[in-house]
């Protein structure tokens, strides 16, 4: 029990990342909806009280929740493909059913993602799967899906609600199955469910509905093979935000491994550094494509912009469960020995050899790319810039074994 809550507690935090990409603005103008804001969370929410309605088992309930959670994760890796075309809605269903068919229960998440734009009248449905090849849980997450979208962040009022409620028993058959109508008409009826959707924690009571207090506490693992498909999954996502950071976070993570594995690093600790190193650029997911691809330098604004992602990367981690090292790793790369780095502005006292490694790896990578404004560095000439921040920015003894080992 304590390992399936530890599981969905750290998709939650990853279904804030997807969210949190959802509001950049390239992805508002094309979806012309109010994305971005907590949807996984909320359509996770919403559907999994409609499967408790309609007595899913505990697995499925599972399953669903994630579901849930990840359903427009083809709309932030592969966005940029399919921009203004008219297969948007199709293709995100693809994409997305193809990403989480890594993940544990692949096959059942995959088909649910698939199909959670399909309706059971062929004009409502972007692939026109006939009804009989939906699954429950698919089509719980259409109604819950669309439920979210109509709602518009608002508090309805209870004649807006009894609105919303009439519109779907109008469209059912249409829009809608009509076996999972009840059930979302029995949460419905209820104040407290619209009392949780405002609510700030909904994976807490999300939690609650699935599992025993005292199951619910987070048992961390990073040395499984679930967590090493995850970081590959959201590093692949982070580095298709921008066109000029197609494999940096790999790269971070295998020069940081490297570093670490030449140290002497045990090896669980050089896989833990290794996904930090995959993860620690995820609050980029929160910035702009259009800032991230900027050719020239960036405005006073778009600095403030840039530097809070390490701030998302850290909140987003710590609440997935990481153990607090992992976290550190991944988010304090920007951060410097003299105090002067970014967001939490943390001296040498507080940054552990693992920091002070990706700070490095982060650097060198980056320095050693393509990027909007300047053609990739040589090893030897990336190094030589890393020097002269030993001592101020960057650990010198750790720059010197780096440009042992790197060059």
């Amino acid at each position: 029990m304590r390992s399936e809550a530890s599981y969905i507690r750290r998709m939650w935090n990853f279904s804030k990342a997807l969210d949190l990409a959802l509001i950049d603005e390239e992805v508002k103008k094309g979806l012309h909806v109010p994305f971005g804001l907590r949807h996984g969370e909320r359509v996770g929410y919403i559907s999994l009280k409609m499967g408790i309605a309609l007595g899913l088992p505990h697995k499925e309930l599972i399953q669903l929740l994630i579901a849930g959670l990840l359903h427009d994760i083809g709309a932030v890796g592969g966005f940029h493909k399919f921009h203004g075309t008219p297969f948007w809605m199709k293709e995100h269903t693809l994409l997305g059913a193809e990403i989480v068919h890594r993940f544990p229960d692949g096959e059942v998440l995959s088909e649910i993602v698939r199909h959670h734009h399909e309706a059971p009248h062929p004009n409502y449905g972007v692939l026109r799967i006939e009804p009989a090849q939906v699954s429950i849980k698919a089509r719980i997450i259409s109604l819950a899906d669309k439920v979210d979208v109509n709602l518009s962040r608002k508090v309805l009022s209870r004649v807006e609600r009894e609105k919303l409620i009439q519109w779907i028993k109008d469209h059912e058959g249409k829009q809608f199955y009509p076996e999972v109508i009840p059930a979302f008409i029995q949460v419905a009826a209820t104040e407290a469910f619209w009392l949780d959707l405002e609510h700030q924690d909904l994976m807490k009571i999300s939690l609650a509905l699935l599992f025993d207090e005292e199951d619910v506490q987070p048992a961390p693992k990073v040395c499984d093979q679930e967590t090493g498909v995850l970081a590959s999954t959201f590093a692949d996502l982070i580095d298709q935000k921008s066109s000029f950071t197609a494999r940096h976070s790999r790269s971070v993570a295998d020069t940081a491994q490297k570093l670490a594995e030449d140290l002497g690093w045990e090896k669980q600790d050089t896989r833990e550094i290794w996904v930090a190193g995959m993860v620690h650029d995820l609050g980029k997911l929160a910035i702009p494509k259009k800032i991230l691809d900027k050719p020239g330098p960036l405005d006073s604004d778009e600095v403030e912009m840039i530097r809070t992602h390490t701030y998302h990367t850290y909140h987003l981690l710590a609440g997935a469960g990481f153990p607090q090292r992992v976290t550190q790793w991944a988010a304090y790369h920007h951060e410097r020995l003299d105090g002067k780095g970014y967001p939490f502005g943390i001296g040498a006292d507080g940054l552990d050899t693992g920091a002070r490694l990706m700070a490095i790896a982060d650097m060198f990578a980056a320095l050693t790319e393509d990027r909007p404004y300047r053609k990739a560095l040589s090893p030897s000439e990336a190094l030589a810039i890393i020097q002269r921040g030993a001592g101020t920015a960057m650990d010198p003894v750790l720059v010197e074994h780096a440009r042992k080992i790197l060059t």
